[in-house]
């Protein structure tokens, strides 16, 4: 054998001896790292079922027939007769002196207290801190900031289709045995502005 063989066949051999070596001598992952990888990804499982979990919370789920969704009645009340109540909705159909029909919510806009209709004095009155309302939801009197909230309507007669306005004043019905149906949108509260 020559020597240039046997230098080739060395410098072969000690190539292969530095690539096992090198191999060899690659660090494990150190028990900190494995804390701190474990600690990054149990805070990321926690924000993200915590995300989860407000996401599902705020989504709405309304339905039909539920707070928040959309009732239909079959009759509005006529000028004289007192409001109907619809606990289930939390609101009262009013009709106003004028005519006209309203969906008022049935929290005061005081301190959020349940007001209630009372014949007796033809008008609603929170019995927490004495504020009335007029049949239309409007300010009579007491510590009340403004008038009542009302909720978006389309009513169905059998002359057409009326909606409510954005600030959700009367809908004026001229004969109210021609309706058809009430909608009342309890998903869409309209607040009013002042005592008026």
């Amino acid at each position: 054998m020559s020597t240039g063989t046997t230098v080739a066949k060395a410098k072969t051999t000690s190539a292969q001896q530095n690539a096992k070596t090198a191999d060899v001598q690659v660090p494990g992952i150190s028990r900190r790292e494995f804390l701190s990888y474990a600690w990054i990804g149990s805070m990321a499982l926690l924000l993200a079922q915590t995300g989860g979990i407000l996401v599902w919370f705020g989504l709405p789920r309304f339905r039909a027939g539920e707070f928040g969704g959309v009732f239909t009645l079959a009759s509005v009340p006529t000028p004289g007769d007192p409001p109907l109540d619809n606990p289930q909705g939390k609101f009262w159909l009013s009709a106003t002196e004028e005519g006209g029909v309203v969906a008022l919510y049935k929290v005061c806009t005081h301190l959020g207290c349940l007001y209630k209709w009372v014949e007796a004095n033809g008008r609603f009155e929170c019995p927490c801190h004495g504020s009335m309302y007029e049949r239309s939801g409007q300010f009579i009197q007491g510590p009340a900031p403004r008038s009542l909230d009302r909720f978006h309507m389309t009513i169905t007669t059998t002359s057409g289709t009326f909606e409510s306005n954005a600030d959700g004043d009367p809908i004026v019905i001229a004969d109210p045995s021609s309706v058809v149906s009430v909608q009342v949108d309890t998903g869409t509260r309209l607040k009013r502005a002042g005592r008026v």
